[in-house]
């Protein structure tokens, strides 16, 4: 499980490591928390994730659930960075579509295995 989430991670991540180098980076696509340029920035939390993946120099030592967390959040980032394409994300067989759905059932999948929380309400 923890390699797949891990493997999942890559897509999102090469997604925004070219938008990112598309526009000129002069961190090198380094998140700089003090940059008034990365504060004003519009790609700032997504490059924000891509570097704290970047600071997790091994995956792998990571818990399941901080991968899994990851994995949500470059869910959401596919899903908007898509949005305009405007089709059926439950039935298309673009690259995007396909991974969202994959990585869904991968965290669906994760979150099948772990103990229910008796401090969420209605578990």
């Amino acid at each position: 499980m923890r390699r797949e989430l891990i493997e999942a991670l890559t897509y999102p991540r090469l997604l925004i490591l070219k938008i990112i180098d598309s526009r000129d980076c002069p961190h090198e696509s380094l998140f700089a928390a003090t940059s008034e340029r990365c504060k004003e920035c519009p790609i700032g939390q997504e490059c924000h994730w891509t570097s704290c993946l970047n600071d997790f120099e091994d995956l792998s030592r990571k818990p399941t659930h901080t991968l899994s967390a990851s994995l949500r959040y470059g869910m959401r980032l596919v899903e908007s960075l898509h949005r305009e394409l405007r089709h059926d994300e439950t039935t298309c067989a673009c690259e995007p579509c396909t991974w969202v759905r994959d990585s869904q059932r991968l965290i669906a999948a994760y979150e099948a295995g772990l103990t229910p929380n008796p401090y969420r309400p209605g578990a």
